[in-house]
């Protein structure tokens, strides 16, 4: 098996002011890992939201939807490495230790870095920067052995570590049981009054809340997890695109074409025929 790491692979460290709103809708056909060296923000993964504050690094599937928000309280910049990759890219890992013992850890979840080994892990980081930014002949063997020291440490951390996942206050719990609420119901129709009455909050409040508590607009949620759902029907079904489109929730065929083309960049359809490559 050679060295090269898949094309999807990608390490890098990010700077984001305290300002900075994430506009695009987040969603990867690869493996995320996000681990937060300073700052604070919620992270919406599916329908849970979870804090993450530094030391702590969030495990996001390939497809899952996600989005970070900083909050109106938000003064501090945010520091983050992000690191992506493929299945190909762990298949070395797999072979070694077991498919189920590497995929069953690396589902959605947030994993607390003890603190001792925070530079440890940090340092892997860098020095995986540093192989892909000043390469020469040993960089890319360098490259996967980081890249595998890295996935099993973090594997090892979620088994036998304590979760990570932060309870977020009442206020911010009550917009986590809405996108609950959506995730459980999005084949019906749901509109944000009827909701807002269901949770018994103002409608701008809910609206403005749910942005400032998960990134994603209301409706821009919606028709996210909607889309979700209609993938994995065109993969894993025969069913037609009218049915599909019906069965997620939408009442017009032709609406849910352009809304899965402005989402994922591709017609329904062509999304099917290239089933092999998503």
């Amino acid at each position: 098996m050679g060295n090269t790491m898949s094309e999807y692979f990608v390490i890098n460290k990010l700077v984001r002011e305290a300002a900075f709103k994430m506009d695009s809708t987040h969603s990867h056909e690869c493996y995320e890992i996000i681990y937060l060296l300073s700052g604070e923000c919620n992270i919406l993964l599916n329908h849970s939201i979870y804090k993450m504050t530094p030391g702590k690094l969030v495990i996001i599937p390939p497809g899952e939807i996600h989005k970070s928000a900083y909050g109106n309280n938000s003064k501090v910049k945010q520091e983050r490495s992000i690191v992506r990759f493929s299945v190909k890219d762990i298949d070395w890992i797999c072979d070694a230790v077991g498919s189920e013992a590497v995929l069953s850890n690396l589902t959605d979840d947030i994993v607390t870095i003890p603190e001792k080994r925070r530079d440890y892990i940090e340092s892997i980081i860098t020095r995986i920067i540093y192989e892909t930014q000043m390469p020469d002949e040993f960089s890319a063997g360098m490259v996967k052995t980081l890249f595998q020291e890295f996935i099993l440490f973090l594997i090892r951390c979620k088994k036998y570590g304590e979760s990570a996942v932060q309870e977020l206050d009442a206020e911010n719990s009550t917009i986590q049981e809405v996108a609950t609420y959506i995730y459980q119901n999005f084949d019906k129709p749901i509109y944000l009054d009827d909701v807002a009455k269901k949770f018994n909050i103002s409608r701008s409040y809910l609206s403005k809340k749910f942005k400032t508590t998960t990134g994603f607009g209301f409706k821009e949620y919606l028709l996210n997890v909607r889309i979700k759902e209609a993938c994995r029907l065109l993969l894993e079904t025969n069913k037609s695109i009218t049915e599909i489109a019906f069965e997620c929730g939408f009442n017009d065929s032709n609406y849910f074409g352009d809304a899965f083309r402005r989402i994922k960049g591709i017609s329904p359809n062509k999304y099917r025929r290239n089933r092999e490559v998503v």
